[in-house]
């Protein structure tokens, strides 16, 4: 019987790894220089990506996200989304990930 339960226990773990890795935004901590490691989206509107740049970012706004990813935007890398708040961000990671089966990092604008 405790095999039984240790096998439920492993299966429960697994299957919340994989919800994990599928349904939850992760936030990032500037480390080093991400120009290498992600593709940096900025989901901003273009006046606030123009007033305060991020770094090697594509300034796609949220509203024009989906018909970019559909007709133009193919990354080999892990994928950093740029977003005045975490709201926006989630909704760009579901956007991103029905196209792209990559992890989404997020990271809150200062400007």
């Amino acid at each position: 019987m405790e095999i039984l339960y240790g096998c439920a226990v492993i299966l429960i773990m697994m299957v919340a790894y994989q919800i994990n890795q599928r349904f939850f935004l992760k936030p990032y901590q500037r480390q080093r220089s991400t120009e290498d490691e992600f593709c940096v989206i900025d989901i901003r509107d273009y006046i606030s990506a123009h007033r305060s740049p991020y770094p090697g970012a594509e300034n796609i706004p949220l509203s024009y996200l989906r018909r970019t990813l559909n007709e133009r935007f193919d990354c080999p890398k892990k994928i950093l989304v740029v977003s005045d708040d975490k709201r926006g961000a989630k909704m760009a990671a579901k956007l991103i990930r029905k196209k792209q089966h990559k992890p989404v990092y997020y990271i809150q604008s200062n400007g």
